[in-house]
C-alpha cells in the first residue's frame, strides 16, 4: 500500500467518524425529498415554473450535497490541518503534503458519488420517479459540478487565514449560491438580470444541468462550459495561493 492509498484510507475513516459530514451527504438530501417531494409522489406531470419541474427537487438535493462537501467540509478540514501544522510536518517527511490534499479531494468525491447514488435510489423508491434518463449527460454534469464547486472550496482553503475563517467563508458563500440556484425563490420569478446570474452561478448551473439530464434532455452546453471554466480558474488560483502553513 503506497503513501497516497494509506492517506485516503485514513481520511475516509476520519470522514465516516464525523456525524455532521455524514448528515450532509446522506440524511439531508433524503429529508429534503421526503418533506417537499412526497406530496408529488408518483406524479407524471410537472407544474408551472422551476419548482414545478419533477426533476428540480432531486437535482437540488444532489447539488446541495456537493455544495456542502465543497464549501463546508473540504475548506474546514484543510484549514484545520494547516492551523495544526500537519501540512508543514508532512513536508519534512518523504510524504509530500500535496498528497494529503489529493486524499481529501478523493474522499470527498467518493462521498459525493455515494450521496448521488443514495439520492437516485431515494427518488426511485421514495418519490416513485425514474432514475436519470440521460446517464452520460448526468455523469458529465455531476463531474463538472463537483470540479467547479471543489475548486471553489480549495480556493477558500487557500485564501482563508484560519480554520475558523474557512468555516465562516464557506457558508457565507454557499447560501447566496443556493438562493441563486432557485432553492427558495424560483428563478422564473426573479428579476431577469438576477435570474440570468443564477443560471450561470456554480449551484444554479449544476442544478439545471443535473435536472435536464435527469429528465432525459441534453444539459445546456453554455452552462457546462461555465462549470468547466470555473473549475479550471478556481483550481489555478488555489494552486497559486495555497499556503502550507
Amino acid at each position: 500500500m503506497n503513501a497516497l492509498t494509506k492517506l485516503i484510507a485514513v481520511e475516509m475513516k476520519l470522514f465516516v467518524r464525523e456525524p455532521v459530514s455524514l448528515f450532509f451527504v446522506f440524511v439531508l438530501p433524503i429529508g429534503l425529498m421526503l418533506v417537499f417531494g412526497l406530496p408529488q409522489r408518483g406524479s407524471s406531470t410537472q407544474g408551472a415554473g422551476q419548482h414545478g419541474e419533477l426533476t428540480f427537487l432531486p437535482a437540488l438535493a444532489l447539488a446541495l450535497t456537493i455544495g456542502m462537501l465543497a464549501l463546508f467540509t473540504l475548506p474546514m478540514a484543510l484549514g484545520v490541518y494547516r492551523e495544526r501544522r500537519v501540512l508543514r510536518r508532512l513536508a519534512t517527511t518523504p510524504v509530500h503534503p500535496g498528497l494529503l490534499l489529493v486524499a481529501q479531494v478523493v474522499v470527498n468525491l467518493v462521498m459525493g458519488v455515494a450521496g448521488a447514488v443514495v439520492t437516485a435510489i431515494g427518488v426511485r423508491f421514495l418519490l416513485d420517479q425514474s432514475s436519470p434518463a440521460n446517464m452520460p449527460g448526468f455523469v458529465l454534469a455531476f463531474l463538472l459540478g463537483v470540479a467547479c464547486l471543489f475548486a471553489i472550496g480549495l480556493l477558500i482553503a487557500a485564501l482563508a487565514p484560519s480554520a475558523r475563517a474557512a468555516q465562516s467563508v464557506g457558508p457565507a458563500l454557499f447560501f447566496p449560491l443556493l438562493f441563486l440556484a432557485g432553492a427558495w425563490l424560483p428563478r422564473d420569478q426573479m428579476p431577469t438580470v438576477l435570474a440570468r446570474i443564477g443560471d450561470y452561478s456554480p449551484l444554479g448551473a449544476t442544478v439545471d444541468t443535473l435536472a435536464a439530464s435527469w429528465a432525459g434532455d441534453s444539459p445546456a452546453l453554455s452552462q457546462l462550459l461555465v462549470l468547466a471554466a470555473t473549475a479550471v480558474l478556481g483550481s489555478a488560483l488555489a494552486t497559486r495561493f495555497f499556503r502550507w502553513e
